[in-house]
């Protein structure tokens, strides 16, 4: 297990990463209020109630999928012997429902708490998602290229790990190239 614990691996424990992870989460919540206002001309207590309501709503209908809904699919098409969708393809099935729901708790919570025209819920439940995929990527792109930095000016604490220490197949967030196939 070890060799399997390189650099970038250890790291999801330590600060970067945590940091990382504070700041598209502030993000996310600004896009989302900011999105919602403009959108939907919602005031900024209630843009921000959205903000942070309609997540948690999202991540009990998540849990809910992944617990009970997921059963439910892999007994209904192991009994069905189907041949437009097999058991190995269930994530696939999740993740279309889970996107449906999404967006129709991103709708409900819009309206219900803001107030808006649900024509106005819609939009923003489709385009709250865009701009913070957006988000996230120029997120990632400009920590890595800082992370790149780093290491190739010998900054800090990257100086004492080796080359091969920095490669790792586990680690979600590695841009270099896999030494160790």
């Amino acid at each position: 297990m070890k060799d399997y614990l390189k650099y970038d691996d250890i790291k999801i424990f330590k600060y970067e990463n945590l940091y990382l992870a504070i700041i598209y989460t502030i993000g996310h919540i600004l896009v989302a209020m900011t999105c919602n206002r403009i959108i939907t001309g919602a005031s900024l207590d209630m843009a921000a109630a959205d903000a942070f309501v309609e997540p948690i709503i999202n991540g009990f209908w998540f849990y809910f999928l992944l617990v009970y809904l997921k059963k439910t699919f892999i007994t209904k098409i192991e009994s069905s012997n189907s041949t437009f969708i097999s058991v190995n393809q269930i994530g696939f099935l999740l993740a279309f429902f889970y996107t449906i729901g999404h967006i129709l708790i991103a709708m409900t919570c819009n309206r219900l708490l803001t107030g808006a025209p649900l024509n106005l819920a819609a939009i923003d439940a489709f385009v709250e998602p865009l701009v913070n995929g957006f988000w996230f990527y120029l997120l990632f792109e400009y920590f890595n290229k800082y992370k790149q930095k780093k290491i190739l000016s010998g900054a800090g604490k990257f100086n004492n790990i080796s080359p091969s220490s920095r490669v790792s197949r586990l680690s979600p967030i590695n841009n270099k190239t896999h030494t160790d196939f």
